[in-house]
């Protein structure tokens, strides 16, 4: 079986849980109409998330009907996307996801941990198109550290809830930081992704941590020196992951 790419490239054709369905196709022609439905038909609450790990693209079209068990989505963006669809059953949430295959794939490139931290760093200021680079890159790094950290205590159990909680982390925190933010790190994100393989939650971790600490490492052009934190030394590295995970960002359970 091919690993699992930044859980973001997952394969999932359709869940089953206490006789509940999501169903819709596993690939269509970029721009055409596709349906997704929670079979029997329940109300849920739905989702899209794009390439890059953002939901819900731009230029994506998509109407859920009046009953809300169903979800219309076109969009010329060709990739894999995740449809997310939370519902209750007996008294408990319980969260469907479908990826499928909008046009052609972009074809994943992974990278060894220490050719990725490297590409982290060269890329951030090259792809993210941001006038607060600097502050946001803080943001985005404590989304990876806060995933680890709740696979470590076992609030997240799967790959695929580590996928869901990274993306529902990374769309609510940009979103939050600027009203273009989403689209800024849109062009990084769908990069980052293509160049990572996880398949199991163990790799999950080792990748996330890289990436938190590629961030955190890189330093923009013409800092003050005096404002600077020594990224390259474990405890101000710790320090400062310390401080984000703190109050920064809070993802409720």
């Amino acid at each position: 079986m091919r690993p699992y790419t930044l859980f973001l490239f997952f394969l999932l054709s359709s869940v089953n849980i206490a006789s509940q369905e999501l169903t819709g196709p596993d690939q269509i022609v970029s721009g055409t109409l596709a349906s997704f439905a929670v079979v029997p038909h329940q109300e849920a609450d739905w989702h899209i998330v794009e390439p890059s790990g953002v939901v819900l693209h731009h230029n994506a079209i998509h109407h859920v009907d009046t009953g809300r068990s169903r979800l219309y989505f076109a969009s010329p963006v060709q990739g894999r996307y995740t449809i997310v669809a939370g519902i209750v059953i007996e008294g408990k949430p319980v969260i469907f996801v479908k990826t499928f295959i909008n046009g052609a794939e972009a074809i994943p490139i992974p990278l060894p941990i220490p050719t990725l931290s490297a590409w982290v760093k060269s890329q951030l200021p090259v792809l993210v198109k941001s006038d607060n680079l600097d502050s946001e890159s803080r943001l985005v790094a404590v989304c990876f550290d806060d995933i680890v950290r709740r696979i470590e205590t076992e609030n997240i159990r799967s790959v695929q809830n580590a996928q869901a909680q990274l993306q529902i982390a990374l769309t609510g925190t940009l979103a939050l930081a600027s009203p273009t933010a989403v689209n800024d790190w849109a062009p990084f994100l769908t990069e980052l992704s293509r160049r990572i393989e996880a398949e199991d939650l163990d790799e999950v971790k080792t990748v996330l941590r890289a990436i938190s600490s590629a961030i955190c490492d890189w330093e923009p052009p013409n800092r003050e020196t005096l404002n600077r934190e020594p990224p390259t030394t474990s405890a101000g590295r710790e320090r400062r992951q310390s401080r984000r995970l703190s109050g920064i960002l809070t993802i409720n359970h």
